[in-house]
Parts: structure tokens; C-alpha cells; sequence
């Protein structure tokens, strides 16, 4: 990162934290939408009071989506080893738990032995308990699609069920999505595919995606809001956003799909930070988070016993006692300790090329999609038979993930490089689109 920019990412930290500081609190970085911020911070200032006899004050970090709190935390690390002069990260999935593990900047906490027993090590091959203590699942994830069924009946589109589904011709211009730099949940969404078909089908499948893609957005909860707006028909998604349109449209007219044995349950991690500013309470609100009292914020609907007091958060917890005492909210439609989970997922694969990928994405994708989607539709204008010469070079990965995994390293290390060299992907993007756009342009002619 270019030290211009890093300063300017510390200041902005340290300037968010605040030098100096009155009484007890704690400060948080979270990509947590505004629901999850109000209720854990309401009631962990309760649960503070009754363990302490002091008020606390949480404060809420917004740095942006997980790439861009990772980045922070990095450069405020590099800049001041010792501490980042923040307590918690709480939110977005568990590689970037992985990865600021692996560079030192957690710090290890074991749980109570009466509150980590009842918490399994792991689900679905993602650990909900760091073997080392440095991280915690706090709550699960799925990943599906959203689709709006009035829509659909209007248009004669069809409902989907699978990533694939979505390549469909009929689909240009109806799905949403978001940007995966910005978002973690969305990144998680493009590795598994990735890792669900498989390197080559997986980016066949994303470019076709993308091609019916019609604008990607900057926010993880902007797709969704538009397929219940009717904007969008369709819209990958993290499945706590679905179930929170769905419940508040209906069933029958939004639906959400956890496509069949190509999806994953992700825990979304809780980690103290390295050089904790509040040490003591940020132990106490690892203790809170991970307790039944708040669990029940994540899988009860507000106003009944225990559960959030003004928003429906709808995420799935990691306690299994509370999936046989959740008859009365109908919030959380599957126990996922329960399901069978078919893909062999790689948490540490996919740690490990988070930021390749984003930028692979970002540069053969998101960066050039006027040149992406111009290019998709003159191939969807030819006649279904002569498409597929052009679908190939159009679905072609940059990179193959041999050489994917080779250039790890340097991600890690040389930025400037790697700048480069994703620059190069845009300008090959760019000439791919407009050549095989020329090709079937003139394909087209008698």
C-alpha cells in the first residue's frame, strides 16, 4: 500500500477511536448492519452493568465492508505494532479471522469451561472455536438467492435454484449483486463457487453471472432491497438478509433458496484485538456474544423473552440446546447442526486468495462491466446454437489456480507488483470483451 495511503487509513482509525476517553467502554470495528449494532450494544451495556455495577459505552466502528476493515487493521498494525487502539472485530465470516491470526494480530481468550462446552469445535469443516482461542464463530451463515415471485409471474421468468441458474439468457439485466472488495458475505458467495464446481466452471459460471448482473452494488444489503422492490428479480445472498425480507413481504411473494449441496455454513467470527485498549471488557462481551442471553439476539424476534428489543436479526446461532427452545419464533427455519454439508470446503484456501480473487473480480468484472455486459449480450443476440464458441473465450478464467496459488505470496508482500499485474488482468479483460463482441457482431451479419 502506498504510504500516502496507509497514513491516511491510520489516521482515520486512530481519529475514529478518540485519544482521549471518559469512563468505560469499548470500541468495536464491524461490518454488522445497524439492527446488529443497536441490539448487542443495548444489551451488552446492560449485561456490563449487572457484571460490574458500571455503565459502559460501545462504540461502533464503521470502516466500510471486511476488505476495507482488514486494511485498516494491517496498516494501523504496521504503523503501531503494539495495538490498533481497538478491542473487538466482530463480523465478516471467518477468513479474515484466519488472516489476521496468521499476522499476530489477535490476541488469544478462552471462554469459561461451563460456556465452551456447550459450543462445538467446528460445522461444515469452518471452526467455531480457534484451536488456539484467537477467534470464535459467533453466529452461522448460509448463502442463497433471493428471487421476487411477483416478478417472476409478471415477466414469465424462471425461478432458479442453483448459482447456475442465474447464467440463464433470460436472466440479463434481472440480477442483482454486490462488489466483493466491499463486502465480505458477497466475497464468500463467489469462493464457494469457486470451490463448489470448481476453478474453471466456477468462473464460467461468475462471468455469465455477472453478465446478467445490472449494476453491482456497494452495500451486502442493497441486492436484496432491490429484488423486494421489484428492481431486481433475483440476488445472490447472504441468507440473514433474505429471511429478513422474506418475513417482512411474505413468503409468497420474496423467496430465498439455499441452492441443494452448493452452499456452506460459515461461522461469522469474534476476535479481541491484539494491544485491547478495554482488555476486561472485551473479554465480557466475547463472554456475552457467545452466551445464550446473546445468542437469543441473533435467533428471537424482538419483543419476546430475551430476544432484541426493536430489530429482527434472523442469523443462526452456535449453541445446538437453543435450536430444541426455538419453537416459539419460527425465525430460524433449519437447526444447521443437523444438515449435511457435501462440500469440502477449504477455509484456509479460501483465506489465502481472499484478495486475489477480489481482485480478479474487480478487474476482469466489476471495473470493466459496461465492456463485460455489452460484450454478454451480443453474444445472447446470436441464435442459441452458434453461442457457445463465443460463451467459452468469454468464460475463460484470467489465471489458472495453479498460478493462483503461486502468487499468494506475493499479495502478501509486494503490493506494488500486485497492483500491476492486476492492472494488466483489466486491460486483458477489456480487449477480450471488445474482441469477442466485434466476433459476434459479425457473426450476426448475413
Amino acid at each position: 500500500m502506498h504510504l500516502f495511503s496507509r497514513t491516511l487509513i491510520v489516521l482515520a482509525l486512530l481519529a475514529a477511536t478518540g485519544a482521549c476517553r471518559a469512563g468505560d467502554e469499548l470500541i468495536i470495528v464491524s461490518p454488522h448492519w445497524e439492527g446488529v449494532r443497536y441490539e448487542f450494544g443495548r444489551a451488552f451495556a446492560e449485561y456490563y452493568r449487572q457484571q460490574t455495577g458500571r455503565e459502559i459505552e460501545v462504540r461502533w466502528r464503521d470502516l466500510g465492508g471486511t476488505s476495507s476493515i482488514e486494511k485498516a487493521l494491517n496498516a494501523s498494525f504496521e504503523a503501531t505494532p503494539d495495538s490498533a487502539q481497538v478491542d473487538l472485530m466482530f463480523g465478516g465470516g471467518v477468513d479474515p479471522f484466519i488472516s489476521q491470526k496468521a499476522k499476530g494480530h489477535l490476541f488469544a481468550y478462552k471462554l469459561p469451561p461451563d460456556l465452551l462446552a456447550q459450543i462445538p469445535a467446528d460445522i461444515g469443516g469452518f471452526p467455531i472455536v480457534d484451536k488456539d482461542y484467537m477467534f470464535y464463530g459467533a453466529a452461522l451463515s448460509s448463502f442463497g438467492i433471493l428471487q421476487n415471485n411477483k416478478v417472476l409471474k409478471l415477466t414469465g421468468l424462471p425461478a432458479v435454484n442453483t448459482w447456475e441458474d442465474l447464467c440463464q439468457p433470460q436472466l440479463y439485466s434481472w440480477v442483482s449483486s454486490c462488489d466483493p472488495r466491499k463486502s465480505g458475505a458477497f466475497h464468500m458467495i463467489y469462493e464457494i463457487i469457486l470451490q463448489a464446481y470448481g476453478w474453471e466452471k466456477g468462473w464460467r459460471i461468475i462471468y455469465q453471472m455477472s453478465g446478467n448482473v445490472a449494476a453491482f452494488l456497494d452495500n451486502s444489503s442493497a441486492p436484496t432491497k432491490e429484488v423486494s422492490l421489484g428492481n431486481a428479480a433475483y440476488s445472490p445472498t447472504l441468507d440473514s438478509y433474505g429471511l429478513t425480507q422474506q418475513s417482512f413481504l411474505g413468503k409468497d411473494n420474496i423467496s430465498l433458496t439455499i441452492p441443494k449441496d452448493l452452499s456452506v455454513i460459515n461461522p461469522d467470527g469474534i476476535a479481541i484485538l491484539k494491544g485491547a485498549p478495554n482488555l476486561k471488557a472485551a473479554e465480557l462481551f466475547v463472554n456475552f456474544v457467545m452466551s445464550p442471553q446473546g445468542q437469543s439476539l441473533w435467533m428471537k424476534p424482538f419483543g419476546s423473552k430475551n430476544g432484541p428489543v426493536k430489530f429482527n436479526i434472523a442469523r443462526m446461532g452456535i449453541l445446538p440446546s437453543m435450536y430444541d427452545a426455538n419453537d416459539e419464533t419460527g425465525m430460524i427455519p433449519v437447526n444447521p447442526f443437523k444438515q449435511n454439508y457435501s462440500i469440502p470446503y477449504k477455509p484456509e484456501l479460501g483465506s489465502l486468495r481472499w484478495n486475489i480473487v477480489n481482485d480478479l473480480i474487480g478487474q476482469t468484472i466489476i471495473d470493466v462491466h459496461p465492456q463485460l455486459r455489452s460484450c454478454w449480450r451480443a453474444i445472447l443476440q446470436l441464435p442459441a446454437a452458434n453461442r457457445e464458441p463465443f460463451i467459452r473465450q468469454f468464460s475463460q478464467p484470467f489465471v489458472s489456480e495453479e498460478q493462483l496459488s503461486s502468487l499468494a505470496s506475493l499479495w502478501r508482500k509486494d503490493r506494488a507488483q500486485a497492483r500491476t499485474l492486476a492492472e494488466g488482468w483489466m486491460k486483458q479483460a477489456v480487449a477480450r470483451y471488445r474482441s469477442i463482441e466485434q466476433q459476434a457482431r459479425q457473426a450476426r451479419q448475413p
